[in-house]
């Protein structure tokens, strides 16, 4: 999680009770504990808990513990911590969300640079598509079920009188 210091260049800090509206564009830190409506185009985005964000959001990183309606589109990091909650539609490079934290919507993690490689869009198939001996599916196994140990329960027998 990144620290906001006034003092960094190209930031941007909007505090607890302020409400924006408008567009941003800072390659550094964007911090909201207020409240914004529009878009935002940073380097990282912080939303305190007591922020919301309502628009769309293009950002390298993202740290989002207050609420955010958005398309949210993260290059690297989407993190949702306890008190966080995203809704909308999000694209992401890897996501992390700590427990308690809500995400509703819609979502596309997109696998990068982290030495997974990047995940490939499954290709629409040609109607003269022919498959090489070599390129065959392997052949299905089937796999016999297993059967559960038998368990035998029994309960003391009390007498009714």
């Amino acid at each position: 999680m990144a620290t906001f210091r006034p003092d960094e260049d190209d930031s941007v800090y909007i505090g607890q009770g302020a409400e924006l509206t408008g567009a941003i564009k800072a390659s550094g830190a964007v911090v909201i504990d207020g409240s914004f409506d529009g878009e935002i185009a940073c380097g990282h985005l912080l939303v305190g808990e007591t922020g919301m964000v309502k628009g769309t959001v293009e950002a390298e990183t993202a740290d989002i513990s207050g609420h955010v309606n958005a398309d949210l589109t993260t290059r690297h990091l989407l993190a949702v911590g306890a008190t966080g909650r995203v809704e909308g539609k999000w694209d992401c490079g890897a996501l992390e969300v700590t427990r308690g934290g809500v995400l509703n919507g819609s979502a596309h993690v997109v696998e990068t640079a982290s030495g997974r490689g990047r995940v490939a869009e499954p290709a629409e198939a040609e109607e003269d598509t022919l498959i090489e001996e070599d390129e065959a599916p392997a052949p299905v196994t089937k796999l016999e079920p297993r059967r559960a140990p038998k368990l035998n329960l029994r309960t003391p027998r009390r007498s009714v009188g």
